[in-house]
């Protein structure tokens, strides 16, 4: 059996291969058809798309084998929510900056929410309380692939109401008013203020022009 750093340097050949495979196999089927072919030195969708499947693939394997071993389903969402959690606190951002998102609703969305309010919410919080509204997807995907994302306007959220704060498997939860248990690190952020076109803040903003 090989040792972890053989291992690795194995996996990293592998992955460079069929990745180039992945690459090839869409350009073979799919790109030369596609209308935006002549812009893929701009938008490199052919490798950027393979770069996802890829990951979705390397992710499915991961959990096929812990289903293999008898890794309980309860059990795979502890292990997903401590991968994210070390993923964040390995990155290069400091936790002391604060990083806050102007998101604009399309929709209503419950809690005196509707369609063109703004909610200025605090992404990557890690207080979270009884009582506060969070920002969560829609579906939980892949958890290296979500955190990845970096725009909330390309994710399918949907608002919640905490309900309580607590630790299960060594992993904090939180508990919506729904009912749903859901782990920390798949809250998106926390809602400080939603902004309504009265408040006066709306128009300092200038968030008239962006209607």
């Amino acid at each position: 059996m090989a040792g972890i750093s053989d291992n690795l340097e194995i996996f990293r050949k592998l992955s460079k291969k069929h990745y180039a495979d992945l690459i090839d196999s869409l350009e073979e089927k799919y790109c030369w058809k596609c209308p935006m072919r002549t812009n893929n030195s701009e938008t490199f969708c052919r490798e950027v798309d393979s770069w996802v499947r890829l990951s979705i693939a390397f992710e499915m394997g991961i959990h096929d084998h812990l289903r293999e071993i008898k890794i309980p389903e309860s059990c795979l969402e502890v292990i997903a929510s401590k991968f994210v959690e070390k993923q964040v606190n390995t990155g290069t951002v400091s936790h002391k900056l604060q990083k806050l998102n102007l998101i604009r609703m399309e929709k209503s969305m419950g809690f005196e929410i509707h369609s063109g309010d703004y909610l200025l919410v605090d992404h990557g919080v890690k207080k979270i309380e009884s009582g506060d509204k969070v920002v969560l997807p829609n579906s939980c995907p892949l958890s290296n692939l979500w955190y990845s994302k970096s725009s909330a306007e390309e994710l399918p959220l949907k608002v919640f109401g905490v309900k309580k704060v607590f630790h299960k498997s060594g992993v904090k939860y939180i508990q919506t008013v729904d009912g749903f248990e859901v782990p920390l690190e798949y809250v998106y952020g926390v809602i400080l203020k939603i902004i309504k076109k009265e408040d006066k803040i709306y128009t300092e903003l200038q968030l008239n022009r962006s209607n």
